[in-house]
């Protein structure tokens, strides 16, 4: 029996913008649901806090909305007082609290056909935890911008009334394959309250603890999607953008990505933290030390049939048993402080490169789609190599045992076993992923001299990215990409 949760806006429209606020947010994220949930229920009350993480480990839900909508040709604009933390000076006497140099801010919003939009869970919770759910929605006031005021009733539902009801209404429904019409909305999932609470005390955004998860536009009744997901090894994905029309040759990844940890180092060492006691930092672990390490990434054009392999951004991936004080700091050195991470040095360039950061969910339009972090951390059963896995033993002569060796990478990464692995001599599985040539497998002139190879693993359940094998995995050789069952290699 579903749980259906409708939003009744008393406007016939949605105030939300997307993160680069260009344009109105569509369909609305159900995390902002979860978020006005969140907001509502009394932190120091056990029975709000049990009733919301039920609602957290859930499935992602289906997001019903009118099918007749249109972006409002002007967005609406308003004054409005600065959002500050901290105790400032006075500011201009006559307009008070306007730092924005006179201009009004603007919101873009959805006119819709119908003031209605509706969340619907495929299971219902036990009476005492829906009573719960029930109370907290009707004390929810707004549903994205605090303009967009909204009543919202729960209702536990038969399969048959959440069908869609003819023309009238669009069904997105979550999924795990991501096609050329997925569309990422952020959704909650295991760990969002904590995150959502931990963010607030350490003055962070809400919209940074989000995760987006792949939907689809379905025609048809939603299947329910019962399918576990597996926690793989990092809990972030922090992706910074070259400029437009910049591209580095693949073949300098180890060079790129070592400069991008010595340029984070130096970045936690001027803001006065002891760097070496950050070991997933610098990756230096003493033996026994069974804790992740940070992964430098870097992130090639890959997957499309114009596909050229060059890379158009670098990422941080964060490992999920990282030290909270260690991940605090990280944050505040690569999002915030001095601007964050703005320029890094790379080989063939004079000048610090400018670096962009994509906040996961942001508007495709604002970069290349290799430097979305959901590209890389979308949920799925098969990962191919963007860039070739460096072994982390050498092969037998013979060629036998290269796919046991692959798999038993996979769970020294941190990953599940593979239900199936595949190598290959030459090509990749994903097109454009290039082939590289022996001195850009090495960091170091003494490494040793480890095979590389294009493979494609199939896990028993969908695993959630950045996924990265091999020997040199904490600098980005071995990145995978999620892709379909069956995708042909390509030489």
């Amino acid at each position: 029996m579903p749980l259906r949760i409708d939003t009744h806006l008393l406007h016939p429209s949605y105030r939300a913008s997307t993160l680069d606020r260009t344009r109105a947010e569509w369909p609305p994220h159900p995390y902002r649901l979860f978020c006005a949930l969140l907001s509502v229920a009394d932190p120091d009350d056990p029975v709000h806090d049990a009733a919301l993480t039920w609602l957290e480990q859930q499935p992602a839900p289906v997001v019903r909305v009118p099918a007749r909508t249109l972006e409002a040709a002007e967005p609406r604009q308003a004054w409005v007082p600065t959002n500050g933390v901290e105790p400032l000076k006075p500011g201009h006497a006559v307009l008070p609290g306007r730092t924005n140099g006179g201009k009004q801010k603007a919101w873009p919003q959805r006119n819709l056909a119908e003031p209605l939009v509706s969340f619907i869970w495929p299971h219902c919770p036990p009476p005492g935890v829906y009573a719960v759910i029930e109370h907290l929605a009707r004390r929810v006031p707004y549903l994205g911008r605090a303009g967009g005021h909204a009543l919202l009733s729960t209702t536990a539902t038969d399969s048959q009334d959440t069908a869609p009801a003819g023309d009238a209404w669009h069904d997105w429904v979550p999924t795990t394959q991501e096609t050329h019409d997925t569309h990422y909305l952020r959704a909650p999932y295991p760990g969002f309250i904590s995150r959502l609470r931990t963010a607030h005390q350490e003055i962070q955004p809400a919209y940074q603890q989000a995760r987006p998860h792949p939907y689809r536009l379905a025609c048809t009744e939603p299947e329910a999607a019962d399918t576990e997901v597996v926690d793989g090894p990092y809990a972030d994905l922090l992706t910074f953008a070259f400029p437009t029309g910049m591209s580095l040759d693949p073949s300098l990844t180890l060079k790129v990505t070592a400069s991008l940890r010595a340029k984070v180092s130096g970045m936690l060492d001027a803001a006065g933290h002891d760097v070496d006691a950050m070991t997933a930092v610098h990756g230096h672990k003493k033996p026994g030390d069974e804790r992740r390490v940070c992964a430098f990434v870097t992130l090639p054009f890959v997957g499309h049939r114009h596909a050229d392999g060059r890379l158009r951004a670098v990422g941080v991936a964060l490992p999920r048993d990282l030290d909270p004080g260690h991940r605090k700091a990280l944050l505040a050195v690569l999002l915030r402080l001095d601007g964050g991470l703005r320029k890094l040095m790379v080989p063939t360039v004079r000048r610090p490169v400018p670096l962009t950061y994509l906040s996961q969910g942001a508007a495709e339009l604002t970069a290349t789609k290799a430097a979305r972090a959901e590209r890389w951390t979308a949920a799925s059963t098969e990962w191919s190599t963007a860039l070739p896995m460096v072994l982390d033993s050498f092969p037998k002569r013979n060629g036998d045992g290269i796919e046991a060796s692959v798999a038993a990478s996979c769970v020294l990464a941190g990953l599940p076993e593979p239900d199936l692995v595949e190598v290959l001599r030459q090509g990749a599985f994903i097109p454009g992923a290039p082939d590289l040539p022996a001195y850009a497998l090495r960091r170091k002139p003494d490494d040793r001299p480890l095979p590389s190879r294009h493979v494609r693993v199939r896990f028993p359940r969908p695993v959630s990215g950045p996924v990265v094998l091999g020997s040199k995995k904490n600098f980005g050789l071995g990145l995978c990409l999620p892709t379909h069952q069956g995708q042909a290699a390509t030489a």
